[in-house]
């Protein structure tokens, strides 16, 4: 019990990000969490992200991690609505809309 008493005293980072590089090695996944600026509508850019976490995980962990934001997104658009993202997105990710 002690132990938990002693973590919940730790500071925890508490961060927002609207950025993820994902890198993927035999033995592991990464995560390169970070905030993309705002795009300066004059230039054609993309605006320089800045990564503020990284964050690695076994491959079992990862298909884990995708499980569960699967099934939490799922049951978020049940109770709120569907979340809209503009086709181009889908696009540029190499995703197909039905992923």
């Amino acid at each position: 019990m002690e132990l938990l008493e002693a973590s919940a005293r730790e500071e925890v980072p508490d961060i927002y990000v609207n950025s993820v590089r994902i890198g993927v090695g035999l033995y592991d996944f990464t995560f390169e969490l970070g905030i993309q600026d705002m795009p300066n509508t004059a230039s054609a850019e993309r605006p320089p992200t800045r990564t503020l976490a990284r964050v690695r995980m076994s491959p079992q962990h990862a298909l884990i991690l995708a499980k569960l934001l699967n099934k939490n997104v799922a049951e978020y658009e049940q109770k709120v609505g569907q979340i809209h993202i503009p086709p181009e997105v889908f696009t540029e990710l190499g995703l197909a809309e039905e992923e």
